[in-house]
């Protein structure tokens, strides 16, 4: 009876040193395959990134190109000459994914001014509207929802600054936007802290370019409150009295 024991239990031990075994081959395999294909697909990517800056041409030559294009069977550099300067040649690269990544916005001179345009429009309702304004959360939802826009502009702006297929006025101009939208968020600030240190209990402050929206909290404004934040914008921006817009909240 001991005999028996003693068998099964070295064939228990046998039967789990051969599935370790087993799974440690199938593993190495595994791990082997992948390897190679990484190293294919990294050999791969290093040869297009030399063909497209020059590199390879100038290493073999260019008979050696020809034969090295027609090995491969690399027809698509003469597919995209016949197409060249066509609509045909911008749906052929979207399909292929070439221009998933890509942000074109040269053609458009106007993007930058568009979309200043639209997120100041946004913000500016958000701040002006009744319903918004009725609500016991104004202050917060109002400052919450004017920074969330300003940061998706930014972040639109970012992408067109460190975008390869952007040009560089284009680029210059989104920079010299980004730069007025952090000035413009670092002044509303502190008017809202000057304005909050003149006695009320709570103010929001959106300022663009051409004007500023000022909602303070209040049961009314008299002619003396509006002088007070008049000042303030006066001597933080260059905003005409025109287009300084000052309303209160109950």
């Amino acid at each position: 009876m001991k005999l028996d024991r003693f068998q099964r239990k070295n064939f228990i031990i046998f039967s789990l040193v051969m599935i370790l075994g087993l799974i440690g081959y199938i593993n190495y395999s595994l791990n082997k395959q992948a390897l190679l294909q990484t190293s294919n697909e990294l050999e791969n990517y290093e040869m297009t990134m030399m063909r497209q800056n020059g590199m390879l041409t100038d290493i073999l030559g260019e008979d050696e190109m020809v034969l090295s294009d027609e090995a491969e069977g690399a027809e698509e550099p003469e597919e995209t000459e016949k197409l060249e300067g066509t609509e045909e040649v911008e749906e052929t690269l979207l399909q292929e994914g070439e221009l998933d990544n890509a942000i074109i916005v040269d053609s458009r001179d106007n993007y930058i001014n568009e979309l200043a345009k639209e997120t100041n429009s946004q913000i500016t309702q958000v701040i002006t509207s009744k319903e918004v304004m009725q609500k016991s959360s104004f202050f917060i939802e109002t400052r919450l929802e004017r920074d969330k826009k300003r940061s998706e502009m930014i972040s639109n702006l970012n992408e067109i600054i460190n975008n390869n297929n952007t040009g560089q006025e284009l680029k210059d101009q989104a920079q010299s936007m980004k730069l007025n939208l952090i000035s413009s968020t670092e002044k509303e600030m502190m008017i809202e802290s000057m304005v909050i240190a003149k006695g009320f209990s709570d103010v929001v402050v959106y300022l663009s370019d051409q004007s500023i929206n000022i909602v303070v909290q209040s049961q009314a404004l008299d002619s003396t409150d509006v002088a007070k934040i008049v000042d303030i914008v006066r001597r933080e921006t260059d905003i005409p009295m025109d287009n300084i817009i000052i309303m209160n909240k109950k």
